[in-house]
């Protein structure tokens, strides 16, 4: 096809978006899925969804069909949402209370780590210009983690509370926990119980259930603000090439620094791994969420006086490096799994999948109209769709978001009822503050 040079740049737009679409709808579908099948046999149909599209993309580039590309995308972001969402229930509800941060950092990790894989793979100098075997190998990781994957345990949580599969559950706690002991296993499932009791006095956690409750309401509205910051993402990962050679790199030191900055984003993810459980969970996440929003100021700024000194266009690298290593150091990886902190077991697996959905349907939108704007209108583009928004959402988390580094649902819970409902039933209150070893 003949195409104009802003034709392409819509119809590269929509092609990246459909990643967008694929991931909101199998967010929305994974937590049936998740409730009905268990969180590990979620993990493994994801991973199996990630391996079918590989196969489906690498036929579609051998056959030179695009639309049967645009489909493999679809597969490929439907799957890693089922798998996500599979992921993150499995780590929350299998970790002890005070390691369920370092734990569900692993899910950032992967996410990093392939960016860079692919990133490096993807370079011109490496295999850039060899799109069937860049894609042949894609196949390789998905067939691992599907393999891998059938081994895992179930959630010793999911097992307990929904399945009511005690035996079960107690081989799973020493699996994931090394708990070999009896009496301390017995404690655990003990704390459980206390913790299933009171979730016979709660609703099935339906999208009803969790507008109708005010707490869980309010954790998840907490949760989709933290998951806004993190759009900014994936415009940075689609096209920091082209928005440094906008500000006058040659294309050669943009895609460099383009993969650089990925390279450092993983580093900065095994620093956030050591400091996650040192600091407040809350005033970590809304430090570097601060930063964050900063630094796509500072890039918009200095994009914008780059055409008026060469100088200043190398703040763009700066601010560039800076947003990636502060959304992947803490921003990133407590977003991706601090709904699942704030609500309880009941709800969890639709309020996090309601909130991946709604925020990459949200992510779709600014994607899809970031690069064809920002080609139009320049780096102001930026300011309006993340500076703006992301001031809101810092906002919201330092009036509301409660501290939930080593807290109990049930205290985490207490914290998001208002001070009205905590005076109506104060001895309630206390008596929820128990605490066990999964949280």
């Amino acid at each position: 096809m003949t195409m104009t040079k802003s034709e392409f740049e819509w119809a590269w737009s929509a092609l990246l978006a459909v990643y967008f679409i694929g991931f909101a709808t199998g967010s929305i579908l994974s937590a049936g899925i998740a409730d009905r099948i268990g969180r590990k046999w979620t993990l493994f149909l994801g991973t199996c969804g990630s391996l079918l599209s590989a196969i489906i993309a690498l036929f579609s580039i051998i056959l030179k069909m695009s639309l049967m590309f645009g489909f493999s995308r679809l597969i490929m972001s439907l799957s890693a949402a089922i798998s996500m969402n599979g992921l993150i229930l499995l780590f929350q509800e299998s970790s002890p209370n005070h390691m369920k941060g370092l734990i569900s950092f692993n899910a950032e990790m992967a996410f990093v780590v392939t960016n860079l894989v692919g990133g490096l793979f993807g370079m011109q100098s490496v295999m850039g210009q060899n799109i069937v075997g860049l894609i042949a190998i894609s196949i390789v990781p998905s067939a691992i983690a599907c393999f891998l994957s059938v081994f895992l345990k179930e959630s010793p949580k999911y097992l307990f509370l929904k399945k009511n599969d005690a035996l079960r559950a107690g081989r799973a706690l020493k699996f994931y926990q090394n708990i070999r002991d009896e009496e301390e296993k017995l404690n655990v499932l003990n704390d459980l119980k206390l913790e299933r009791e009171e979730m016979q006095n709660q609703r099935n956690g339906s999208v009803f259930d969790i507008l109708s409750n005010q707490p869980v309401r309010r954790g998840f509205l907490l949760g989709f603000a933290t998951m806004q910051l993190t759009v900014s993402v994936w415009p940075v990962i689609f096209y920091s090439t082209d928005f440094l050679m906008d500000a006058g790199f040659s294309y050669e030191l943009s895609e460099s620094v383009s993969t650089g900055m990925l390279f450092l984003s993983t580093l900065s993810t095994v620093a956030g791994m050591f400091i996650v459980e040192r600091f407040s969970r809350k005033w970590l996440l809304i430090g570097t969420a601060v930063v964050n929003i900063a630094a796509i100021l500072g890039f918009s700024l200095s994009a914008i006086l780059s055409h008026y000194s060469k100088t200043v266009s190398y703040g763009c690298i700066i601010f560039l490096i800076l947003h990636g290593a502060s959304y992947s150091v803490a921003m990133g990886p407590i977003a991706w799994f601090i709904t699942s902190e704030l609500v309880p077991i009941n709800f969890r697996a639709t309020a996090q999948s309601l909130v991946l959905g709604l925020n990459h349907t949200v992510a779709l939108v600014i994607a899809f109209l970031t690069f064809p704007l920002y080609k139009t209108i320049g780096p102001v583009t930026l300011v309006l769709f993340f500076v703006i928004p992301g001031a809101v959402c810092i906002l919201m988390l330092i009036l509301y978001l409660p501290e939930t580094k080593d807290k109990h649902i049930n205290e985490i819970v207490e914290q998001l009822k208002d001070a009205k409902s905590r005076r109506k039933h104060p001895q309630g209150a206390e008596e929820s503050y128990g605490m066990n070893k999964t949280g």
